[in-house]
C-alpha cells in the first residue's frame, strides 16, 4: 500500500500569529437537531422550556398581550439535508387586519408584525467580534430585517447585520460584525444578547425556514503586531473585472464590476457602465481606467412666469436668470453640479468592517486640475455616508500623476461610514469650462485576512465532483478536470503550487468534535501537495492520524490539467459506505489567497459507478420507471422536494436551479 500522506504538522486552525482569541459558539441546537437545554429567561420573559429561539407574532389577544407564541416550530424532513429546522410562519396584511391587531408603520403592516429571535447564552459586549452563519429559505422570495434587541422583543438598534437576502431554495447567509456602543447600549444597564429577524417584509405573508444557525464571538482581532495576511480585491489592478453582486439595506440588490462609471451623456438607467481602460494619450504603453466628466456653462435667460410672459423689474427691465447646461446642451437647473452628479465606483467582493486595517493605493490625475471628494457606497448609486475616506482637498489632481495611499500608510482603519459597504466612491466635482477626463492606475485594494470572509474570496462557481472512496486495499484514484479551476484563476499550469503557500484547503462542514479544537475557521487546514488530510462521516476535516476517510494524492497527482484524488476509508475509521451513503465535503484550492470551490461526494465504487453513469446521459438507475412524473436523485433515490442539483424525471435529466 501506497504511503498514507498526513497533514501538515501547521495546520491552519482559528488563531494567528497575533494571538486572537478563538471563536466561541453562543448558540444551543442550531441545527435543531437536539432539544436545547433551558437556561436562565431575559427578565420578563417566560421561563418555562426556555432555550436559543422565539417566535414574535400576534396570533391573538391585543398588541401586548401574549407577544409570545413560544419557542419556534421545529418541523421534521424540510432542513438543508433533510433533518429538522424551524419553520416561521409570517402572515399577510389582510391577515392581520382580520384579526384586529396589525402592526403598523407608515401606513403599512411593520416589517416587526413577526419576529423570529437568536437568543444568545451570554451578552454580547463593546468591541466583541460576533459572526451570524444561518441557512435560510421561504415560500417567496425577499428579504428580512436584523436588529439588536437586549432580549427577544426588547428592542435596542436597527440593522445589525444588514438586509438578508431570501429566496425559495436554501441558502447560506453569513456576516461579521464588531459590536459597537450603539449595538450594545450597555448604558441602559441592559445587555445585549438577542438577533432579531423581521419576517413582514412582504404584504402577502410569507413562511421562513431557518436551519444550521451559528453565532460565534471571540475578542477582537489584535492587528498591529506580526506579520499580517492582505488579500487585495484588485487582483489584476486596472484590469480586475470580478463580477460583484450585494444588497443594499434601502435599495435593495446591485451588481458591478470592480471599475464602474456614472455617464451622465447617458440616458437614466443606462448612466453606470463599466469603466474602461485606454492607453493613457502621450503615454505610450502607459494604460489606466479612464473616468469622462463633462463640463457646464452658464447662460442669463429670460425670468418668465408660469404662463411663459416675460417679467420687468421696477425699472423696467427684463428678469432675468442664471440657468447651468452641461457641454452637451443638457439644461442642468439653477444651481450648479452637485459634486457627486460625477462619480466613479470602486467595488469589490468584501463587505468592509469598521475598524479593520486596509491599504488603497492608487493614482491619478485629469486633463485639467481638479479635485476629487469620497463616499461610501453599498454599490455603485447605493449612498451609505459622504467624505467617508477624504474629502476634496484631500485629493487635489494636476496634470501629472498624484499617488495617493490610504489606509494603513496614514494609521487609519476602515471608518464607520463604510461599515457593510462594498463600493469606495470618488465624487468627480465637475468645471465650468471644457469637459475633462480623470485617469487612475490601481495598485492594490487590500484587507487583512481575519476579516475576509470565505465567500468573500471564492472565485468561479463551486463544481460538483463525485469521488470514489477506496476499501480495504483499493488504491484506485478519481480523476478531477480541473480546466474550469485553472481557467478561473486564469493560470497556464499548476506551476502555482510550489510556492509553498498555495495548495489545498479542506472545508469544515461543522464543528470539530476535538474539544481542544471545537471552533474552527471554515477552512482549516492547508494541504501541500503531495499531502493529504481527513474527513469524518460528518464530512468535516479532523486532525486525528489514525481514523477516518483519508483524501489524499499518489505520487503522479497531476496530469497536464487534471489532478488524481485518492479516497481511502479507514478500517478502523468505523464508517461503513453502504449503498447510498453519501459523504459531502469539500476542497478548495487556494492561489494567492483566492479559492476555487470543489464540493465532493464521497460514495462507494458502486453508486460512483451509476453517478458518472448518469452524467454521461446513461440512464441505468431509472431506466425501468413509468413516465409518472417522480423525480429521482442520481442515486435513483426519490426526491420529494428537489433542491439545486441535477435531478431525473420521466427518465430524463434536468437541473434544479
Amino acid at each position: 500500500m501506497k504511503k498514507i500522506f498526513t497533514l501538515l504538522a501547521a495546520v491552519l486552525l482559528v488563531g494567528n500569529a497575533f494571538g486572537q482569541q478563538k471563536y466561541k459558539n453562543i448558540v444551543v441546537n442550531g441545527d435543531f437537531e437536539k432539544d436545547a437545554p433551558a437556561y436562565a429567561a431575559y427578565p420578563g420573559i417566560p421561563a418555562d422550556a426556555w432555550n436559543s429561539f422565539w417566535v414574535h407574532e400576534w396570533p391573538k389577544g391585543e398588541v401586548g398581550e401574549e407577544q409570545y407564541q413560544g419557542t419556534a416550530t421545529i418541523v421534521d424532513g424540510l432542513g438543508v439535508d433533510g433533518s429538522r429546522c424551524a419553520k416561521v410562519v409570517a402572515r399577510s396584511d389582510e391577515q392581520a387586519v382580520a384579526a384586529g391587531n396589525r402592526v403598523e408603520a407608515n401606513g403599512n403592516l411593520a416589517s416587526w408584525d413577526c419576529q423570529f429571535f437568536i437568543y444568545a447564552t451570554e451578552p454580547m459586549p463593546v468591541d466583541k467580534i460576533v459572526r451570524l452563519t444561518m441557512w435560510v429559505k421561504a415560500d417567496k422570495e425577499g428579504s428580512i430585517e436584523s436588529q439588536a434587541h437586549y432580549g427577544p422583543g426588547d428592542y435596542n438598534h436597527y440593522q445589525l447585520f444588514g438586509n438578508i437576502p431570501v429566496t425559495t431554495e436554501w441558502k447560506q447567509f453569513q456576516a461579521e460584525i464588531t459590536v459597537t456602543a450603539d449595538h450594545a447600549k450597555e448604558s441602559d444597564g441592559k445587555a445585549f444578547q438577542s438577533v432579531a429577524f423581521n419576517l413582514s417584509t412582504n404584504a402577502e405573508g410569507n413562511v421562513f425556514y431557518f436551519d444550521n444557525i451559528k453565532l460565534e464571538m471571540k475578542d477582537p482581532k489584535q492587528q498591529g503586531d506580526g506579520e499580517v495576511s492582505w488579500i487585495n480585491f484588485l487582483r489584476k489592478g486596472i484590469y480586475s473585472a470580478d463580477h460583484i453582486t450585494g444588497t443594499s439595506p434601502t435599495e435593495g440588490d446591485f451588481e458591478c464590476t470592480n471599475f464602474t462609471v456614472q455617464d451622465l451623456n447617458k440616458p437614466e438607467g443606462e448612466q453606470q457602465q463599466p469603466a474602461p481602460v485606454v492607453e493613457v494619450p502621450g503615454e505610450p504603453g502607459v494604460f489606466a481606467v479612464k473616468v469622462p466628466v463633462p463640463g457646464y456653462y452658464i447662460e442669463e435667460v429670460a425670468d418668465l412666469d408660469e404662463e411663459g410672459n416675460e417679467q420687468f423689474d421696477d425699472d423696467g427691465n427684463i428678469k432675468t436668470k442664471s440657468v447651468y447646461y452641461w457641454n452637451d446642451g443638457r439644461e442642468v437647473g439653477t444651481s450648479a453640479p452637485a459634486r457627486w452628479q460625477c462619480q466613479f465606483f470602486v467595488s469589490t467582493l468584501h463587505k468592509m468592517v469598521s475598524g479593520e486595517r486596509y491599504k488603497f493605493k492608487f493614482k491619478a490625475k485629469a486633463d485639467q486640475p481638479s479635485a476629487l471628494g469620497t463616499q461610501a457606497h453599498y454599490g455603485p448609486g447605493k449612498y451609505k455616508d459622504y467624505n467617508t475616506f477624504g474629502s476634496e482637498s484631500d485629493f487635489p489632481l494636476g496634470t501629472d500623476w498624484t499617488t495617493f495611499e490610504l489606509g494603513d500608510a496614514q494609521g487609519k482603519k476602515i471608518p464607520s461610514g463604510a461599515k457593510d459597504c462594498q463600493t469606495v466612491t470618488f465624487d468627480c466635482v465637475p468645471l465650468e469650462g471644457p469637459d475633462n477626463t480623470f485617469y487612475f492606475i490601481f495598485e492594490e485594494f487590500s484587507f487583512t485576512e481575519e476579516y475576509v470572509l470565505d465567500s468573500d474570496r471564492t472565485l468561479g462557481t463551486p463544481e460538483e465532483i463525485a469521488l470514489k472512496v477506496n476499501e480495504g486495499d483499493d488504491e484506485e484514484p478519481t480523476t478531477i478536470d480541473a480546466t474550469a479551476m485553472l481557467n478561473t484563476f486564469e493560470l497556464p499550469d499548476f506551476s502555482f503550487l510550489d510556492n509553498g503557500k498555495d495548495g489545498i484547503k479542506l472545508l469544515s462542514q461543522k464543528e470539530s468534535e476535538d474539544e481542544e479544537d471545537a471552533y474552527v475557521d471554515t477552512f482549516s487546514g492547508m494541504l501541500n501537495w503531495y499531502d493529504g488530510g481527513f474527513v469524518n462521516a460528518e464530512g468535516y476535516n479532523f486532525t486525528d492520524l489514525e481514523t477516518g476517510i483519508s483524501i489524499r494524492f499518489d505520487n503522479e497527482s497531476i496530469d497536464g490539467n487534471k489532478i488524481n484524488l485518492l479516497v481511502w476509508n479507514d478500517p478502523n475509521s468505523g464508517i461503513t459506505f453502504e449503498d447510498g451513503k453519501v459523504v459531502d465535503t469539500q476542497l478548495a484550492v487556494s492561489q494567492s489567497g483566492w479559492y476555487y470551490i470543489y464540493k465532493l461526494k464521497l460514495m462507494n465504487a458502486k453508486d460512483y459507478e451509476a453517478y458518472q453513469a448518469e452524467l454521461a446521459g446513461i440512464s441505468n438507475v431509472v431506466n425501468n420507471k413509468k413516465a409518472n412524473g417522480v423525480i429521482y436523485d442520481l442515486m435513483g433515490r426519490k426526491v420529494t422536494n428537489p433542491t439545486k442539483g441535477i435531478y431525473i424525471q420521466d427518465g430524463k435529466k434536468f437541473i434544479q436551479k
